[in-house]
């Protein structure tokens, strides 16, 4: 009994190690100023989640920053990407924080960092350990926020612990300012799952929210025959009412938890998880739609209750789908979303009624058909086909193996709904039309799928395009389908562009697109690869390179969508902004607009000359401007500045600025 008292006395005083700094909250506001928090811990990124904290600092620099509690400053950095300036110092409780894009670093510090620069001869130079770590208390000032490296001015704060992973700031900060704003539920995202029917059509739908005081409902009613996958469209309103990410989300099923995420923690490796708790379609930095459904290896989820096996048991009848919505000050949203699970005949419950006629000839050669696709389903939809579906059958051949498929009927027409038979990237279908005793009529498509399952690597080519899935891509069966599209782009077009759907499709790692390159291409530094994106209506480059094999150009990619390889031909644009003074005494910089629209500038090569002399001067991919605040060889009367940049592409800007100073 004494043993047993004393293995609990130790567990509890274990245990209450491990809480007692978070419950009591023992870090402090790491600045000065309140502007708020523009960005939340584990907010979507489109290739990874947000591992801190943003601080809005009303966009200047120069506030202090403080250290959020005591500890030794181990290392900074200096870097003209990323997180810019940043420190690293570590607590006596064994985590460390990480503060980012700062201006400039405390006095002491500074001198250190000039005889680095010096030493090793260039302004950015890493990472570097302080030679004698130097002690802070907490709320002790250790540096200035700034906009180094990526982004506007704010602070970025990191917290990770011992064993390296990230834990949320605002469950360690004690002297929070009061957020009084509740999440905003906006909508829900429905993706039906094989045959199942929403509201009598079998697809992708949103449904809006309407607030009802402090409940959320849907504005129309649902009505479902089977499984299906739930995004909710949600937002929180930072403490200044900025648009953040929430911090936990809860659904359950009938009174049953079926969903659990608390932004608490995250590892390096979590990232792998970003497409299977954000959907990849449709989130944005500002714009979050929530997977509300567990699959394997989402670690991140609690419950590891899968919704659609939930579904697929319901009985017929209503039920309820609840769904609350925190912050990290527990302000709350509640959504309550009444379901109606009908089971039976198709044809019996949409009463459809046909005219009583003859099947006339070509009709099927008339008809709209339609692929949506969901997890490794396949849904063919023929659109107003004036027929029942017990008069249509579609066989699908895929290699040596074929298979017919029963037809189904939705409220615009019939459909068919079928897996893929095996590995094959070419899979015939043929619709037949019968009157019952003999085929009346045929139609014949082509789909090119693929296959994905767990610990199966494969290598898909599809006209000049390669796709090379690894093994750990997927961790449950899912299908992609490959088409040729007809798309403008504002760079000549080199192959493709190929359609990789559906677009919410999410890989977890080792995917690869390749395209090869056509024949007598020279400048190949002009090459890469391209995604288009339906919300701007532009194509957007992906980091491309050189394949192993010399004939293609590779890229790495995270998601579907539609690809091609173009070629960028556009050289740099370069635009001067007045001179914010004509007075040379109140002149303390100048600012130079330099974009390109393709590859990106090669920050390597922009030079700034004034007067003929080179002038320090640094190209912010962020603002897409040049700040030049090295103005020594500025003087009075006309002045010269000429700019020159390159792209990625190789193609060369140079232009010509006078300007008159008095």
């Amino acid at each position: 009994m004494r043993a047993l008292f004393l293995f609990f006395l130790i567990a509890t005083s274990a245990l209450s190690l491990q809480t007692a700094p978070e419950n009591e909250k023992p870090y402090v506001w790491p600045l000065t100023i309140n502007n708020g928090i523009s960005s939340t811990f584990q907010e979507f990124r489109s290739n990874h989640f947000h591992a801190g904290i943003d601080l809005r600092t009303f966009r200047q620099t120069g506030f202090p920053v403080l250290a959020v509690a005591a500890g030794v400053i181990e290392r900074i950095s200096m870097s003209d990407r990323g997180y810019g300036r940043s420190l690293h110092l570590r607590h006596t409780d064994g985590r460390y924080s990480l503060y980012g894009h700062l201006e400039k670093f405390r006095e002491d510090i500074e001198a250190q960092v000039t005889q680095v620069q010096k030493k090793r001869g260039k302004k950015y130079f890493g990472t570097w350990t302080l030679p004698v770590p130097l002690a802070v208390r907490r709320g002790e000032v250790i540096a200035f926020s700034g906009e180094s490296g990526s982004g506007f001015p704010h602070l970025h704060l990191e917290i990770r612990n011992q064993f390296g992973q990230a834990i949320n700031p605002l469950s360690l900060i004690g002297n929070l300012h009061p957020d009084e704003h509740e999440p905003l539920l906006k909508g829900i995202l429905l993706r039906s799952r094989g045959p199942s029917l929403i509201n009598d059509d079998c697809g992708e739908f949103y449904f809006k929210l309407r607030n009802n005081g402090m409940l959320y409902t849907l504005a129309e009613p649902l009505t479902v025959t089977g499984p299906f996958d739930l995004s909710l469209h949600a937002i929180d309103l930072s403490d200044v009412g900025h648009v953040v990410a929430p911090y936990s989300l809860q659904a359950f099923l009938d009174g049953a938890p079926v969903f659990q995420v608390d932004f608490d923690r995250l590892t390096r490796d979590d990232n792998n998880q970003l497409g299977m708790l954000y959907d990849m379609a449709y989130s944005t930095s500002g714009a979050y739609f929530i997977n509300l459904s567990y699959q394997s290896g989402f670690d991140l989820e609690k419950t590891r209750v899968r919704l659609a096996e939930r579904l697929r048991q319901m009985s017929p009848g209503p039920h309820q789908i609840k769904i609350i919505v925190k912050d990290r000050q527990q302000n709350q949203a509640l959504a309550l979303i009444p379901l109606r699970m009908v089971i039976g005949n198709d044809s019996s419950r949409l009463q459809k009624k046909y005219p009583v006629r003859k099947t006339d000839s070509g009709i099927m050669q008339r008809t709209e058909f339609s692929t949506y696709v969901n997890q490794d389903d396949v849904v063919i939809k023929i659109k107003d086909l004036p027929v029942p579906a017990t008069m249509l059958k579609l066989k699908i051949i895929q290699g040596d193996r074929e298979q017919v498929v029963a037809a189904h009927e939705y409220a615009g027409g019939s459909y068919f709904c079928f897996k893929p038979l095996n590995h094959d990237p070419r899979l015939q279908l043929r619709f037949e039309l019968s009157d019952g005793q003999q085929r009346v009529e045929e139609s014949q498509k082509t789909l090119h799928p693929v296959l994905l399952i767990k610990e199966f690597a494969q290598v898909v080519r599809f006209h000049d395009f390669v796709a090379e899935f690894g093994s750990t891509s997927v961790l449950e069966s899912k299908v992609l389908l490959f088409e040729q599209v007809d798309l403008k782009a504002e760079f000549p077009l080199l192959a493709g562009p190929i359609k990789l759907g559906p677009d919410h499709f999410a890989f977890l790692d080792a995917v690869f697109f390749k395209f090869k390159i056509p024949a007598g291409e020279v400048r190949r530094e002009q090459l890469g690869i391209f995604k288009y994106s339906f919300e701007s209506k532009k194509w957007h480059y992906i980091a491309t390179q050189p394949d192993y094999d010399p004939g293609y150009m590779k890229c790495r990619v995270l998601t579907a969508g539609i690809f091609a390889l173009l070629r960028d031909i556009d050289p740099p644009a370069i635009i001067f902004q007045k001179p914010e003074s004509r007075h040379l005494q109140s002149l303390k910089r100048l600012v130079v607009h330099v974009s390109d629209r393709g590859k990106g500038i090669d920050e390597r090569t922009v030079a700034v000359f004034l007067n003929g002399q080179i002038v320090d001067a640094e190209y912010d991919p962020d603002w897409k401007h040049i700040l030049i605040k090295d103005l020594k060889h500025l003087q009075r009367g006309k002045n010269r500045l000429l700019v020159r940049a390159n792209d990625h592409g190789g193609n060369k800007s140079e232009k010509t600025y006078t300007f008159s100073i008095k």
